[in-house]
């Protein structure tokens, strides 16, 4: 008797304990980005998954990259209303439409201060993380480069605001790579006004000489 009871009780416990672990397995195999157009590299889904499991595990937090060509002709705040009546709260859901040229970031409203909405998306390079990848060459690589970029600059300011540090960040990496974009960039806008200056002394000689 006094063993069946134990035996009743132990099976009672470990499906009490299987039934606990169920939403963890499940939020361990939960994708968090949206590619159906297959935009986005595998290796960076990869990395993005593990971020985003890792943020949601320690802070409750979710977000999510969106990666389309289009969404089509909707109507957009309709559409994304619905969208984000399914993302688990609170939630931040990285929007990028590459046909339509669309960049934007939609959240819930309990993780306002959390991020800065307007650095990560800042045309410029020594402040945003997503459009300075975008301007030297629109394809694959650099929507891949730039949704990575923009995620963990997300996910690593979210778990900063909350004193989490994050085994999968790749902040030293990302900083490297926006180093790089800059020195380009700057690199590409002193290039082009050496150029005019040099057309415009040579302009001046040649008028001079006539």
């Amino acid at each position: 008797m006094i063993l069946s009871g134990i035996f009743k009780g132990s099976r009672l416990i470990a499906a009490a304990f299987f039934f606990l672990l169920i939403p963890l397995f499940c939020n361990a195999n939960e994708s968090y980005i949206f590619n159906d157009d297959k935009i986005i590299g595998e290796k960076a889904i990869i990395k993005i998954n593990e971020m985003g499991t890792e943020l949601f595990q320690t802070s409750n937090v979710s977000v999510y990259a969106f990666v389309s060509l289009s969404i089509g002709d909707v109507n957009k705040t309709e559409y994304w209303s619905n969208f984000t009546k399914e993302l688990k709260e609170p939630y931040v859901l990285l929007i990028m439409l590459t046909n339509d040229r669309v960049v934007d970031i939609l959240y819930s409203p309990e993780l306002e201060g959390r991020f800065d909405k307007a650095k990560v998306l800042s045309p410029y390079p020594e402040v945003g993380s997503i459009l300075p990848l975008l301007v030297l060459k629109k394809d694959y690589d650099n929507f891949t480069a730039a949704v990575l970029n923009g995620f963990a600059d997300i996910v690593e300011q979210i778990a900063a605001s909350y004193g989490i540090t994050l085994k999968s960040a790749i902040g030293s990496s990302n900083r490297s790579t926006l180093a790089w974009i800059r020195f380009v960039v700057y690199g590409m806008f002193a290039l082009a006004f050496l150029i005019y200056i040099y057309k415009k002394v040579q302009y001046r000689h040649a008028k001079k000489e006539k």
